[in-house]
């Protein structure tokens, strides 16, 4: 599903047509598209003329204009919001793609780092854009299991692993010599007794305990309240470099303004779509963008996950002229792939 943000004009075959050939063309070359480059290359059955009556119609209800003295068009945002909710060809990767593709995230990975990493690069690179990927989260991040593995006497290594698939480990300095069998003992008591419990609850659970199950109860609570901060900030990144070697960002400022955005991980976080579910993808074109660098460009979010209330999103962001259908195929299959690996983790 594509959101739609407003209303759309009405518009006859021939000039749905037109609009869609002038979107194809501009995406393809970046340049102003002319009424004799229509009729030559996208075999329209009507005169040079007549696409320049329709392209001057389509201007006058504001799915085209034309930059400074050019006589060629470019798609307006409304433009292609027309072209994504009426034209868009049904978005998706071509079989060996998605083969290819799903192959890769069953290699075992072990971590939802590996995840996140894998996904960010896997949609820069279907879609020549950059990627934006955020770790599967709850409201608060709470405890699905607790290990700590000793690494001698007076040092073990303490394994969190969070309902959302996080790994986490932390070293440990143990007051007291503990054998291996003691730390085990531990381990399998307090992942039982802490398991579904969020950082507060683990904490509460430190006052009770001595010792070393102390220590591994407090690096727990530690642990979940560090993934409760980072949260809505921790974001994966991938293909900056495509965006920039795009002719839109040739001007220095622009690009710096949306390097801005992309690298403010508080700023980004406010373009997460909140009320997005799962399956759903949402497109925002431009001026339809509620932070001033950003319309310039379109963003693509998915969002992913597994039982109610743990989610992360997908996305691409690019220029306003990129390969929607391209790009939302690969951003719905990507994601449907990060909600299989969730529900893994979770063991449905």
């Amino acid at each position: 599903m594509v959101q739609m943000h407003q209303e759309l004009p009405l518009l006859d075959e021939r000039q749905s047509e037109i609009l869609r050939a002038v979107i194809r063309e501009h995406i393809a070359t970046a340049e102003p598209v002319a009424s004799a480059t229509l009729v030559r290359r996208y075999g329209l059955s009507v005169s040079s003329a007549t696409v320049r009556s329709e392209l001057a119609g389509l201007e006058d209800v504001g799915l085209l204009t034309h930059p400074h003295t050019s006589a060629g068009r470019v798609p307006t945002d409304l433009g292609y919001r027309y072209f994504i909710e009426m034209l868009l060809p049904a978005p998706t990767l071509a079989a060996e793609e998605q083969v290819t593709v799903s192959h890769q995230f069953q290699q075992g990975l072990a971590d939802t780092a590996e995840w996140l990493g894998l996904a960010a690069s896997t949609l820069a690179r279907l879609t020549t854009e950059a990627s934006i990927v955020t770790p599967p989260v709850s409201e608060r991040a709470t405890l699905r299991h607790v290990e700590a593995v000793p690494i001698n006497e007076h040092r073990a290594l303490v394994v969190v692993v969070t309902d959302g698939g996080a790994v986490r480990q932390q070293l440990i300095e143990l007051r007291e010599p503990v054998t291996t069998d003691e730390l085990r003992a531990v381990s399998r008591r307090l992942a039982e007794l802490l398991a579904g419990q969020g950082a507060e609850g683990v904490a509460r659970s430190v006052a009770a305990e001595r010792g070393v199950a102390a220590t591994v109860a407090a690096t727990v609570a530690r642990t979940l309240q560090e993934e409760d901060d980072a949260g809505a900030t921790h974001v994966h990144l991938e293909g900056i470099g495509n965006i920039l070697a795009k002719p839109e960002f040739e001007e220095t400022t622009r690009a710096r303004e949306m390097l801005g955005i992309l690298e403010d991980r508080t700023r980004l976080s406010a373009i997460f779509p909140q009320a997005l579910r799962q399956g759903e993808v949402l497109v925002t074109i431009g001026s339809e963008h509620p932070l001033g660098p950003l319309r310039t460009c379109s963003v693509v979010f998915g969002r992913y996950g597994g039982r109610e209330g743990v989610t992360g999103y997908v996305g691409v962001v690019g220029p306003t002229r990129m390969d929607y259908a391209r790009t939302i195929g690969a951003v719905r299959f990507v994601g449907a792939l990060m909600s299989d690996l969730v529900r893994v983790v979770e063991g449905d």
